[in-house]
């Protein structure tokens, strides 16, 4: 066996190359024994190593298990928004589309009132009108004028006069 002395000469180089153990000292080492105590060192080191990596390795599967089922519940609950969503943007859809519908029918309702109204304030122009007056007695009160004769028919004998084509008509 071979046992060496560490004595170094510069203060900086002593102290960078020397041992963590023998740092402040400077004593014989075996070389031999250090190396197998190196050796055991770096072995013991390894087996943690590879200790600590079979504990992540069996994490990792539990953890990829429960990092699936995380994907999955937040699948499901980003579909169950999406379907929500849609939802109500149908809703609303449906929901403008009868209103336009129903803005139709009341714009065209409107358009029959105005052109009524329009009816009714000519009648109403009309009203006062001499021409119309008279018009108005003639028909509805059977008024006539001086010198006039006023001749009254049945009412059977009018409509048979005005409608030859009907009775025709009736008879075939």
């Amino acid at each position: 066996m071979e046992k060496t002395l560490l004595c170094y000469t510069k203060r900086s180089m002593g102290r960078k190359r020397r041992s963590r153990e023998f740092k402040n000292n400077s004593q014989v080492i075996d070389i031999d024994q250090a190396r197998k105590q190196r050796l055991e060192k770096r072995q013991a080191e390894k087996a943690k190593e590879e200790e600590k990596i079979r504990y992540a390795a069996s994490q990792n599967t539990r953890g990829k298990m429960a990092i699936r089922k995380a994907q999955r519940r937040r699948r499901i609950l980003i579909g169950i928004i999406v379907v929500c969503i849609i939802g109500v943007v149908a809703f609303s859809v449906l929901n403008v589309i009868s209103l336009k519908k129903e803005q139709k029918n009341m714009r065209e309702q409107q358009e029959a009132l105005e052109k009524e109204k329009a009816q009714l304030e000519k009648e109403l122009s009309e009203i006062n009108d001499p021409e119309n007056i008279e018009e108005q007695a003639r028909e509805q009160l059977r008024l006539i004028k001086k010198g006039e004769y006023l001749y009254v028919f049945p009412e059977d004998m009018i409509n048979n006069e005005e409608n030859p084509e009907e009775k025709a008509d009736k008879e075939e």
